[in-house]
């Protein structure tokens, strides 16, 4: 008998430029707090919000 897939909970994405060459995804928005300390002066590419 086959199993039923079980559906992921979709988590938003948040793309965020470090610095002139790094580029890395955030799933959280205290981990974007956390970079923020370490980079105040990075940029916030995309966020995408899943429905």
């Amino acid at each position: 008998m086959a199993r039923k897939k079980k559906e992921k909970e979709l988590q938003p994405n948040i793309k965020v430029r470090l610095d002139r060459r790094t580029v890395i995804t955030v799933k959280d928005r205290s981990k974007l707090d956390f970079w923020k300390e370490k980079y105040p002066n990075l940029e916030i590419l995309e966020e995408s919000d899943p429905k």
